[in-house]
């Protein structure tokens, strides 16, 4: 880790128990771990656990306009000498990422079914025009429109299209339009708030991650008042004895009376790209699997610790299923960024719909007992995956690759997990999805990147079917 995070972490923790409370924290970087532990900390320094929902607000960063954030940090706190307001992913902080217009204009087509207000809210603010400009179709909202689906048809439905045609009827019908706050330039209203006279009682905590432009006007304003710590990767010592990340594992699994071989260690953290919150994920996993055994060793790992982008793929089937576009699709950024080709990418999703299908239908002909989606890993290991009847043994496929219970233990236990979310027409449905995907991957011009958004996108959608 470098010097920056090793020292500023420990710090805001200790100035916080000391007392030393700033308005303003931006928690940012690679190290999602870090970042958790350091604001969960935070959180139980500044709130008292029987008022903490009065004086706690968690924003999605994405949504929230700096209207909206300045708002609620002006409340006042209930019984309590603080309010914390969390934002998470503030688009503020985007300028080193791709424009999160899409994202907001997703976000707005599922807000309709439930809230027709706040969709066109978010389509004013991704477009960036007013609402009564979307309802009265001005010449601005025109070309913004025209705009934004010139630059995303790959990655739009027929049905987002015919969503964009109905707006300004949609938005004519809503009381007070003009109470929907315009499009303004969150930064500056950020900075300006940071310059005044800030409130007394209510902590400001920005979580990004990713890196931020310490250049920016912004980020030099939250210095000036608060606290900017960025969480990177730990790296490797040059021995296993200078190495914090291996001196850190090893501390948890002395609590269990377990040591592990440098060989495994070094697995571990290939396997899991050096994220330390997926390493200490699998740490729990390997001290259940291992039982009484005290030593894990590179085979426990190889049995057990699937690579990184195959954890993103089981997190994009588990949004899929609670039918969540914005979660799937950001599993799906997560799992192309680690390099797997889409062509890919779409051969572990339909991998995955084929092993829930199989799981889903041995639990609904009462070949698994519908209690194995509650059951713990290590109940599951013992009990079913261990020793699977012979019954069961003689429906699943000979094929390794097709059978569920010759995957991972872990795989097979998250692919069943998973299975309440879906159903079997649903399924198959998605599997015919999958499978027109890969024909256009492999014979279409599009960019393939827009395909597998696309296909994601429609298996998230609210009107496929669950029988």
């Amino acid at each position: 880790m470098k010097q920056q995070s090793q020292q500023s972490t420990p710090n805001i923790l200790k100035e916080i128990a000391g007392g030393k409370i700033h308005p303003v924290y931006l928690l940012c970087g690679e190290e999602s771990f870090l970042i958790e532990n350091t604001l969960k900390q935070m959180l139980e320094s500044l709130l008292e656990p029987t008022t903490r929902d009065f004086n706690l607000n968690l924003l999605d960063g994405l949504e929230a306009s700096a209207r909206d954030i300045l708002s609620a940090a002006d409340v006042y706190p209930v019984m309590s000498d603080w309010r914390v307001v969390v934002v998470r992913e503030a688009a503020v902080f985007n300028a080193q990422k791709s424009p999160p217009q899409l994202d907001l204009v997703r976000k707005a087509i599922d807000a309709f079914d439930v809230d027709s207000r706040k969709g066109i809210g978010l389509i004013a603010k991704a477009l960036e025009v007013s609402a009564p400009e979307i309802a009265v179709r001005s010449s601005e909202f025109e070309s913004a429109m025209k705009h934004f689906i010139e630059q995303n048809k790959n990655s739009l439905s027929a049905d987002d299209l015919e969503l964009f045609q109905d707006l300004p009827q949609a938005a004519s019908q809503i009381d007070e339009l003009h109470a929907i706050p315009e499009a303004t330039n969150d930064a500056e209203l950020l900075i300006e708030w940071l310059e005044g006279e800030l409130p007394k009682s209510c902590v400001l905590i920005f979580i990004y991650s990713g890196s931020v432009d310490g250049r920016s006007r912004l980020v030099k304003a939250i210095k000036r008042v608060g606290r900017h710590v960025s969480f990177t990767r730990l790296e490797s010592g040059q021995s296993l004895r200078e190495d914090k990340l291996f001196q850190g594992v090893q501390r948890k699994l002395d609590g269990f009376g377990k040591k592990m071989t440098p060989g495994a260690f070094h697995l571990l953290r290939k396997r899991t790209s050096n994220d330390m919150g997926l390493i200490f994920e699998e740490l729990d996993k390997l001290i259940a699997f291992v039982g009484e055994k005290t030593q894990i060793d590179e085979r426990d790992i190889q049995t057990l610790v699937v690579n990184s982008s195959f954890d993103s793929i089981f997190a994009l089937m588990d949004a899929i299923g609670k039918k969540s576009t914005s979660q799937a699709l950001s599993s799906l950024h997560s799992v192309l960024n680690s390099g797997e080709p889409p062509i890919k990418v779409n051969a572990l999703i339909a991998r995955q719909i084929r092993l829930m299908l199989q799981a889903k239908l041995l639990i609904e002909n009462g070949n698994l007992k519908s209690t194995v989606v509650r059951m713990s890993f290590q109940s599951f290991v013992d009990t079913v995956f261990k020793a699977p009847t012979a019954k069961l043994a003689d429906l699943l496929p000979q094929s390794a690759q097709l059978n569920l219970f010759k995957q991972n233990p872990y795989a097979a236990y998250k692919v069943i997990q998973s299975s309440p979310y879906f159903g079997v027409k649903e399924l198959t449905t998605a599997m015919e999805k999958v499978l027109e995907a890969d024909i256009h991957l492999k014979s279409s011009q599009l960019d393939s990147e827009s395909i597998i958004e696309q296909l994601v996108y429609e298996l998230c959608a609210k009107s496929s079917v669950r029988r």
